[in-house]
């Protein structure tokens, strides 16, 4: 469970890149619209990164590398919503508080004292037949890098250093290997087709936490953009400056990236209203007949608008870079924790074929945490400031969930 009572969310479109055409970007070699067979993506971190990293930079495959012991590696989240590492061979594994890296921070959760393996594996391979659970709540956003010490128990006692670089949308996407093809891969996204014409490189694509596009990148070159509507499709103004974060180059949108509102406080309420929608006749005799058509579950929600005194100003974004993309109708993502990218689950809806967490879902607080995939049914927004200064403004949305 999420420990913030009030954490970030953030409001998702969905993106169409129908209209684009020719050449997107140029690195080394340029990066074409025909590339992408699909148009049109849930959101865009599915743009992006798919949901998931490049084949071998998941972080098991990560594990697996960096290890000096054990055949084969496991990281996930259990079904306590708790980061489980596992491997064929017995170990400890702890924080690297020394760690020269840029940005580290204990993402997993596990703290600066070692904890034991106390058993075989929960998920993963059942050939896993040692598995530590990680003590605390795993870190919820984006990742920049991390470090851990492990070491082998008994035998022959090796240790190696397990370190991550280069970022990640978030733990959830870090887990997963895209082309899985679960439900929510996405194989074909603006990373994989980057890395597609760049051998031998490591490119990562993602949204950071104040709702910008950042690009990381390794033995790859700069961006050259080619195509402006792209370029300011991703929010981009064309003369960012590029930082050098751990040994990968940082490119970071000077803008909020289109369709993507990211505001800096949490919403102020979210509650659950209903559609029973029936066709109902009168009997002559009395009492009634009734057409059942569908129930329709929607969320109510209520959340302050950054303006111009704020610290952060998302007022002109609102009106002219967000509420475009998602007319009465259109889709949306609701991220109730920015950086737990998993879909909402109700508890009632775990059973022995759908554990309570996962990297597809999560069953927090009965549905509150994870995203919300929906269609916006709200046509009409007022944005009057409540006070005099031009601080903040409240908004009201109606999301219907899918």
């Amino acid at each position: 469970m999420n420990p913030s009572p009030a954490p970030d969310f953030a409001l998702l479109s969905a993106v169409d890149i129908t209209a684009f055409s020719g050449s997107l970007f140029t690195r080394a070699n340029p990066l074409s619209a025909t590339s992408f067979t699909n148009k049109i993506y849930e959101d865009m971190i599915t743009f992006l990164n798919g949901r998931g990293m490049n084949t071998g930079l998941d972080l098991s495959a990560q594990l697996l590398t960096s290890s000096n012991f054990g055949t084969n590696w496991h990281i996930g989240i259990n079904a306590n919503d708790k980061i489980e590492v596992s491997s064929t061979h017995a170990f400890r594994i702890k924080y690297n508080s020394s760690s020269s890296l840029d940005g580290v921070t204990d993402v997993l959760g596990i703290g600066n004292s070692f904890v034991l393996y106390v058993g075989s594996a929960t998920i993963g391979s059942p050939l896993l037949s040692f598995a530590a659970t990680a003590p605390n709540e795993w870190l919820r956003g984006e990742i920049v890098s991390f470090s851990y010490i492990i070491e082998e128990i008994g035998g022959g006692g090796a240790s190696f250093t397990w370190n991550f670089s280069g970022g990640a949308q978030d733990l959830i996407v870090a887990c997963r290997a895209r082309g899985n093809a679960d439900i929510d891969d996405s194989i074909e996204c603006l990373e994989a087709e980057d890395l597609a014409i760049h051998a031998g490189t490591d490119i990562r694509w993602m949204l950071d936490n104040n709702g910008h596009v950042k690009c990381s990148y390794a033995s790859a070159l700069n961006i050259t953009w080619n195509n402006d509507e792209f370029r300011n499709r991703l929010g981009f103004k064309g003369n960012e400056t590029i930082e050098t974060v751990n040994l990968y180059s940082v490119i970071t949108a000077s803008h909020p990236c289109p369709g993507v509102l990211k505001p800096t406080r949490p919403y102020q309420s979210s509650h659950i209203s209903i559609k029973n929608i029936s066709q109902a006749r009168r009997k002559i005799s009395g009492g009634y007949t009734a057409n059942y058509v569908g129930t329709y579950i929607i969320t109510n929600l209520i959340y302050d608008l950054d303006a111009r005194l704020d610290t952060v100003d998302l007022y002109r974004h609102f009106t002219n870079k967000f509420i475009n993309f998602i007319s009465e109708g259109e889709r949306i993502n609701f991220y109730q924790v920015w950086g737990d990218s998993r879909r909402a689950l109700i508890t009632e809806d775990v059973n022995t074929d759908q554990v309570a967490h996962d990297l597809i879902y999560t069953s927090s607080r009965n549905g509150y945490e994870g995203r919300i995939r929906a269609s916006l049914i709200t046509k009409d927004y007022d944005l009057i400031y409540p006070l005099s200064l031009r601080r903040r403004v409240p908004v009201k949305m109606k999301l219907e969930h899918l």
